[in-house]
C-alpha cells in the first residue's frame, strides 16, 4: 500500500512538473524569442468587408474597398540564426493570389538595408549603418533649416537605457534633481482648504517664463562642467545628438537659443492631497515658444476614490484646440471623452457645432482590455492565451454613428521549448448603425528558419546615410511618389479598373 502511494504521488508530481518547467517564459516571451532571436516566422493579414454602407465612409470609397477586400492579402515573414545580430524581414502585398508589392529589410553587424517594388524594384537597395537614425528620412524632407537635432531622441535613448546604467547613472541624475527640487520650493506657496467634506492640503508652485530660463542656464552650466555625467550619457545617446547636446562648447549657441525663445506662460505645478496625505490631485501647466507646435498645455490627474482621472488640454498655436479625458477604476476599463475644436474643413467627421469658422469635434469612448492569462491544457499538453480588447465611441452629435473596435487574439503552444507557437485572431470596427463591418483576419506561427542575404554581402547599395541632406530629400520624394501613384490604382481596382504596374526606375 505504501509502495503504491509513493508511486502515485511521484506520478502526480512528474504532471505537475509539466507546466511548471513550460512556465519558465510566458507565451509571449516565446513567441518573441522564438520569431525574432532564434528561429523564424510567417504570417498572412486578409481583409473581409460586409454591409451596404455606412454614414462613416463616403459611398465610392466603401464600394471600393468592398470590392478590393476579398482580393487583398499581406504577408510577412522574418528569420534570423541563433546567436547572430542578422536576419531578414519581408512584407509582400497579393493581389488576386499573385506578389504585387514587396519590401524587404536586411540587417546585420554592421549595416542595414531596404528595397522593394514601390523603392525602384527589388534590384534596387538602399543601405546604411546599423546605427544611423532613420528618423533623418523624415527631417531631410521636413526640415526647417534648424542646426539642431530633436532633443526627443537623446531623452528617449535615456528613458530605454539598459537597467544597469540607469544604476549607474542615477546617482549623477539625483544631484539635478535635488537641485530643481530645491529651487521650485523657492516659489512654492502652501494652502490649506475644503472640498465637500475633504480637508485638503495644496502646495502651489508658479514660476514665471525669464525664471525659468535662468534656472534652466544654471543647470546647463553644471551639466556641462560635469564630465562623469557627459561621459555616461554618451555611452547611450545617439552620435547625432551627442554630438550637439553633450558638447560643452556648444552651451553659448544653446543659451542664445534660450534667449530667443518667446514663452507664453508661466510654469504651474499644484499638489493637493487629503491631510492624511493620500493624493487627490496633481496638475502640470506648460508654457511653449511661439514657434512650438503647442501654445500651451495643462495635464490633470485626479484621485477619485481607487479610480484616477486624467485630464489632457491644450491648444495649437494653429487655433485648434483639445480636451480629453480618461477614468481608470481598474486595469482594463478606461473610460472618457474628446473633444477637438479645428479650423474649418479641415474634418468633417463628428462636428457638432460650427462657429468662427472652426468645428467642434466630440465624443465619449468607453476601452475595455483582457490580457489574458496563460493557461495549461493536460490533455493536448498545450499552453494558450486569450487576448480581448473593445473601443465603443459614441459621437455627440454630427453624422457619424456609434462604432466599435474589437481585437480578439489567441497565443498557443506546446509545453516543449521547441514547439511553434501560434498567433491567431482578428482586429473588427464595426457600424453599429448600420451593422457595417470591416474585419482583418491574423493567421501566423513561427516556423524554422530559412534562408537569407545579409546587407554586408550586397554590392551596388546606395549608402543614403552618406548622401547629402538635399540627395537624402530627392531619394525620399522619389519613394513618396510611386507609393501615392500605387496606392491611387488601388482605388481604381476597387471601382473595377486595372491596376498599373509599377515597374523600376532607374
Amino acid at each position: 500500500m505504501k509502495r503504491g502511494i509513493a508511486l502515485l504521488l511521484a506520478a502526480l508530481l512528474l504532471l505537475a512538473a509539466v507546466p511548471a518547467l513550460a512556465e519558465d517564459y510566458t507565451l509571449a516571451e516565446k513567441l518573441y524569442q522564438q520569431a525574432v532571436k532564434e528561429s523564424a516566422f510567417r504570417g498572412t493579414l486578409t481583409l473581409s468587408v460586409s454591409g451596404t454602407g455606412t454614414r462613416a465612409m463616403d459611398g465610392v470609397l466603401w464600394t471600393a474597398l468592398k470590392n478590393l477586400a476579398p482580393r487583398l492579402s499581406l504577408s510577412a515573414e522574418h528569420t534570423t540564426t541563433p546567436y547572430r545580430d542578422e536576419g531578414q524581414a519581408t512584407l509582400t502585398l497579393t493581389l488576386d493570389g499573385n506578389p504585387n508589392a514587396t519590401l524587404t529589410y536586411l540587417y546585420d553587424e554592421q549595416l542595414m538595408a531596404v528595397s522593394g517594388t514601390l523603392l525602384g524594384g527589388d534590384n534596387v537597395c538602399y543601405s546604411a549603418a546599423r546605427a544611423w537614425d532613420v528618423t533623418e528620412l523624415l527631417e531631410a524632407l521636413l526640415s526647417d533649416g534648424s542646426v539642431w537635432p530633436p532633443v526627443w531622441q537623446m531623452i528617449l535613448a535615456v528613458e530605454n537605457a539598459p537597467e544597469e546604467w540607469k544604476t549607474r547613472a542615477e546617482s549623477r541624475i539625483s544631484i539635478y534633481k535635488t537641485k530643481l527640487n530645491l529651487w521650485m520650493n523657492g516659489y512654492a506657496q502652501s494652502s490649506v482648504g475644503q472640498d465637500g467634506a475633504t480637508a485638503y492640503f495644496q502646495f502651489t508652485c508658479a514660476i514665471p517664463a525669464q525664471a525659468l530660463k535662468a534656472e534652466i542656464k544654471q543647470l546647463m552650466v553644471d551639466f556641462y562642467n560635469d564630465n562623469e555625467l557627459l561621459t555616461l550619457l554618451r555611452e547611450v545617446v545617439p552620435a547625432r545628438e551627442a554630438a550637439v547636446y553633450l558638447q560643452p562648447s556648444m552651451m553659448t549657441d544653446l543659451f542664445s537659443a534660450l534667449d530667443s525663445l518667446q514663452l507664453n506662460g508661466n510654469l504651474e505645478i499644484i499638489q493637493r492631497s487629503e491631510m492624511s496625505g493620500s493624493p487627490l490631485l496633481i496638475q502640470l501647466s506648460l508654457p511653449f515658444g511661439d514657434g512650438a507646435l503647442l501654445s500651451h498645455l495643462k495635464i490633470s490627474c485626479a484621485y477619485e476614490g481607487d479610480g484616477q482621472n486624467w485630464q489632457f488640454a491644450g491648444s495649437l498655436n494653429s487655433g485648434a484646440a483639445f480636451e480629453i479625458s480618461c477614468l481608470i477604476t481598474d486595469e482594463s476599463i478606461y473610460t472618457g471623452s474628446v473633444k477637438l475644436t479645428v479650423p474649418e474643413n479641415e474634418n468633417e467627421s463628428f462636428v457638432v457645432s460650427d462657429q468662427a469658422a472652426m468645428n467642434t469635434v466630440a465624443f465619449d469612448y468607453n476601452l475595455e482590455w483582457e490580457p489574458g492569462e496563460d493557461a495549461y491544457t493536460l490533455s493536448t499538453d498545450r499552453f494558450s492565451r486569450e487576448i480581448r480588447g473593445s473601443l465603443l465611441i459614441r459621437p455627440l452629435a454630427g453624422n457619424l454613428p456609434e462604432q466599435s473596435l474589437t481585437l480578439e487574439m489567441t497565443m498557443s503552444s506546446g509545453s516543449s521549448k521547441r514547439s511553434a507557437t501560434q498567433l491567431n485572431g482578428s482586429l473588427t470596427w464595426r457600424d453599429l448603425e448600420s451593422g457595417a463591418s470591416i474585419s482583418a483576419i491574423l493567421t501566423s506561427k513561427t516556423a524554422a528558419p530559412f534562408a537569407y542575404t545579409t546587407p554586408s554581402s550586397l554590392t551596388g547599395a546606395m549608402r543614403i546615410d552618406q548622401l547629402s541632406a538635399d540627395a537624402l530629400a530627392a531619394v525620399v520624394q522619389s519613394w513618396a511618389q510611386r507609393a501615392q501613384s500605387y496606392f491611387a490604382s488601388f482605388a481604381l481596382s476597387g471601382m473595377g479598373l486595372t491596376i498599373p504596374t509599377v515597374t523600376a526606375q532607374p
